[in-house]
C-alpha cells in the first residue's frame, strides 16, 4: 500500500462584490465574482447533479452543508459515517455546493447539486492509493456525475500522485461518462501532478483574485483550465472563504480550492443535461483566456467562467440547494504544505519525484539551520517513486515543541548541481 499525504494549502480572503441572495459572507467571495456563478445562477443551479468530493470527509452537522449531502462512505473507517476530522473535505465541499440564499455564511458555485462525500484520507491527511482508488470506484457506482479530487502527494517534485491503482479508477469513471476534476498540485512544477489518466482528466490550476497564476500552483502540460485559488498573501481576503467543521468559515488558498470550482461549474452543466466529455469540452471553450492567447501553460484554455458554460442552455434550473458538512484547515500563509505533527513523528517526510536520470537522490530537511532529517536513496528513470526522510532524533524533538515547525525540504536530483526546494510546515 503506498501512502499518500494530502498537501492542505489554507489561507485567507476579502469582500468582493454584489452579495448573492441574503447569504450575510457572501461579499467576501471575490472567487465567486472572478468566475461569474451569481450570473450562471439565472440559468442553471445544478439541480439533479451529484458531486463525489473524494477527501476527508464532511461536517455533516454544518449548517450550510447538512442539506446539501446524500449517504456517503468512510474507507478509512470502513462505514458509512464520512464525517470529517481534518477540515480539508469540508472546506472544499462548501466551494462547490454551500447552500444560497438560506440567510446563513456563504453561497456556492452549484448551490441546487448535491454532494456525495467520500472519505479516503485520515484526520492528518494521510491514506493509501488502495482507499482513494477504492473511493473513486465507489463514487463512480453510486450515483456520481462528477467526481472531485483536491489530492496530492506530499512535496512531489516531478511527475504523478497515487499511482497504477489511482489511474486505473480515474479511467473507469472517465469510461463510465463522468467528470472527473483534478487538482493540478502545489509545488509550482511545470506539470500537472495527477495520475497518467489524463486523457479527459480535467486538471485544474489556480489563480489569485488579480486573475494571476498562483506562485503554488502547478501548470504547463496536462492543464486544463485554472480557477481562483487564492495568493496565499499573509493578508485577509487574499483567499478562497469556506465552511469548516464544525459550523464555521475558513479563508484557505491551494489548487484544492481551484478544483472544487470546476466541479461547481460541471454540476451546473449536468444539471441541464451536459454530461462527461461533452460537459469537459463546454468548460475548457469557454474559458475567459488568459496571458498569451489561446491555451498556453501558465493557464491552459484560461478561467472557468460559470455563465459562459451555461449561456444558451436555457433557464432556471430552479433549487438553491441546502446545508450540508463542512471543514476546516490550518493556515499555511507563504508556506505551501502543512503536515500533521503526529504524521511527521510517525512517517516522516514524503517527496513524490519522478527523474530523467536513474541514480541517488538526496533529501534533506533543514530547520533553524539544522538537519532535521536525510534521504540518500537510488531511484530508476521516468517513474514515480516515493522516498522518505525520517525524522533525526534532533527533528522528532523540534517537532514536538508547542507551535509550528518551519522547514525547507531540499532535494538533490541524479544528474543536477543544485538543489530543488520546497517548504513545509508541521503544526499540531
Amino acid at each position: 500500500m503506498r501512502p499518500i499525504v494530502l498537501a492542505l494549502l489554507l489561507l485567507a480572503l476579502a469582500p468582493a462584490a454584489a452579495p448573492a441572495a441574503n447569504d450575510p459572507r457572501r461579499g467576501e467571495q471575490w472567487n465567486l465574482d472572478l468566475i461569474e456563478s451569481d450570473a450562471a445562477h439565472a440559468t442553471a443551479t445544478g439541480t439533479g447533479a451529484v458531486i463525489a468530493v473524494v477527501d476527508t470527509g464532511v461536517a455533516a452537522g454544518h449548517p450550510d452543508l447538512a442539506g446539501q449531502i446524500l449517504p456517503g462512505h468512510d474507507f478509512v473507517q470502513d462505514d458509512d459515517t464520512p464525517q470529517d476530522g481534518n477540515g480539508h473535505g469540508s472546506h472544499v465541499s462548501g466551494i462547490a455546493v454551500a447552500a444560497t440564499g438560506n440567510g446563513v455564511g456563504i453561497s456556492s458555485v452549484a448551490p441546487g447539486a448535491k454532494l456525495l462525500p467520500v472519505r479516503v484520507l485520515a484526520d492528518d491527511g494521510s491514506g493509501t492509493s488502495e482507499d482513494v482508488a477504492a473511493g473513486i470506484d465507489w463514487a463512480r457506482t453510486h450515483g456520481a456525475q462528477v467526481i472531485n479530487l483536491s489530492l496530492g502527494s506530499e512535496v512531489p517534485i516531478v511527475g504523478a500522485m497515487g499511482g497504477d491503482e489511482i489511474d486505473a479508477a480515474i479511467r473507469r469513471a472517465l469510461g463510465a461518462g463522468l467528470v472527473v476534476v483534478a487538482a493540478a498540485g502545489n509545488n509550482g512544477v511545470p506539470v500537472c501532478e495527477q495520475p497518467a489518466a489524463a486523457e479527459g482528466l480535467l486538471c485544474v490550476g489556480a489563480v489569485d483574485k488579480r486573475k494571476q497564476r498562483s506562485f503554488f500552483s502547478s501548470f504547463g502540460s496536462g492543464l486544463g483550465v485554472v480557477a481562483p485559488g487564492g495568493s496565499s498573501l499573509p493578508a485577509a481576503g487574499e483567499d478562497i472563504l469556506s465552511t469548516v467543521p464544525p459550523d464555521g468559515y475558513e479563508e484557505i488558498a491551494g489548487t484544492s480550492q481551484a478544483a472544487p470550482h470546476v466541479a461547481g461549474v460541471a454540476a451546473l452543466l449536468v444539471g441541464k443535461g451536459l454530461t462527461g466529455q461533452a460537459a469537459v469540452k463546454r468548460i475548457l471553450d469557454t474559458a475567459t483566456d488568459l496571458g498569451p492567447s489561446g491555451d498556453d501553460a501558465e493557464y491552459g484554455h484560461g478561467l472557468v467562467n460559470a455563465r459562459a458554460a451555461v449561456a444558451g442552455l436555457g433557464s432556471g434550473s430552479g433549487g438553491s440547494g441546502g446545508p450540508s458538512g463542512g471543514s476546516g484547515g490550518t493556515a499555511v500563509k507563504p508556506f505551501v504544505h502543512v503536515k500533521r505533527r503526529q504524521a511527521a513523528l510517525r512517517r516522516g517526510v514524503r517527496v513524490r519525484l519522478r527523474t530523467a536520470k536513474a541514480g541517488r537522490v538526496r533529501i534533506r530537511v533543514r530547520s533553524h539551520g539544522r538537519t532535521i532529517a536525510r534521504k540518500l536513496r537510488t531511484v530508476p528513470a521516468g517513474r514515480a517513486r516515493t522516498v522518505v526522510a525520517r525524522l533525526n532524533k534532533r527533528g522528532r524533538r523540534m517537532a514536538r515543541r508547542p507551535g509550528a515547525l518551519r522547514a525547507r525540504v531540499l532535494v538533490r536530483l541524479p544528474g543536477e548541481s543544485r538543489d530543488r526546494v520546497r517548504r513545509i510546515r508541521i503544526v499540531g
